[in-house]
This record gives structure tokens, C-alpha cells and sequence, in this order.
């Protein structure tokens, strides 16, 4: 009797001390019409941002990736810091493209994504059409079993990040 309730409570104290990933966004605006169809994503965002971009074009959205966005940069004499303001906003949308996306990410011991920012704007007008941040789960000591079993990889976080993207845009 004494040794199922010790497994019980070791089992319950080994549970509370993980979380699985969270995701948090902007709330929907009302006030957002615009349809997103074209996303450019800003030079930087690493492979994450390459994995949601893969993850956007399998929900139907097509995406320029970074480095066609670099080389359209140096076609229309645009820097990174001049890509989100209104007169480089402008030159993307003259080129086809309704929204830029930045991706920042910082990732962990064990290789996986420890969080991520994405936001996307409007080409037409600047406004934030979605913001993401996400925090990669935990469970335990790091690098524990239980803790490589409570984390995503690349590939999930960047579905989880595309997902909450989408919604907010559709």
C-alpha cells in the first residue's frame, strides 16, 4: 500500500514539474481586411524560418524565402532595417508581395528551438497583421528523459508557429 502511493505521489511531483510548448499571439483584429496570400520573409530568421515557410506553403500560401528576398533587396536598394518601414513596405507590395514575415529564434542545449518571435506586416500599410511568440516545453532536469520527451523539434515548433500564423490571417 505504502509503495503505490509513493509511486503515485513521485509520479504526480514528476508531472507537475514539466510543460509542453506554449504558443501566445496577438489577438484578432477587427480592423484587419486584408488578404495574405504572398509572404516575404525577412533575411535572418534562420532555419526555423525556413522551416515555417515550408509550413505555410503546405497551408496554401506562397512564400518567398530569405534569400530571394535578399536578392530583391539589393534590386530595389533596400537594407534590413529599411524593409519595414513604409517606403521599403511599399517596394515589396510594387513587387507582388502583401506582408513580410521576421522570424527571430534562439534555440537550446539539446538542438531543438527554446523560443521564437514571428511577426508579420502589411505591405499595404505597415500594420502588424500577426504576431507569434513561442516557448519550446520542458519536463524535469535538462536533458532528461523526460524532458526529450516534453520538447519539439524543428519541425513541430515551426507547424505550431505556422498554424497560429494562419489563423490570424485568414
Amino acid at each position: 500500500m505504502h509503495r503505490r502511493f509513493f509511486l503515485a505521489l513521485g509520479t504526480l511531483a514528476t508531472l507537475a514539474g514539466c510543460a509542453s510548448s506554449k504558443v501566445s499571439s496577438l489577438p484578432v483584429s477587427s480592423s484587419t481586411e486584408q488578404s495574405v496570400k504572398v509572404i516575404a520573409f525577412a533575411p535572418g530568421g534562420g532555419v526555423l524560418a525556413d522551416a515555417i515557410g515550408v509550413e505555410l506553403s503546405n497551408r496554401g500560401l506562397t512564400v518567398i524565402d530569405s534569400a530571394a528576398t535578399s536578392s530583391m533587396m539589393i534590386r530595389l536598394n533596400l537594407n534590413e532595417v529599411e524593409i519595414t518601414k513604409p517606403e521599403g513596405l511599399n517596394k515589396l507590395k510594387g513587387q507582388g508581395i502583401d506582408a513580410i514575415l521576421v522570424v527571430r529564434s534562439a534555440g537550446g542545449q539539446d538542438d531543438n528551438p527554446q523560443s521564437a518571435s514571428a511577426r508579420m506586416n502589411s505591405t499595404q500599410n505597415g500594420q502588424v497583421l500577426a504576431g507569434v511568440t513561442w516557448q519550446n516545453g520542458f519536463g524535469g532536469q535538462a536533458g532528461s528523459m523526460a524532458d526529450r520527451v516534453m520538447r519539439k523539434g524543428l519541425a513541430d515548433a515551426a507547424a505550431e508557429i505556422a498554424t497560429a500564423l494562419v489563423a490570424r490571417v485568414r
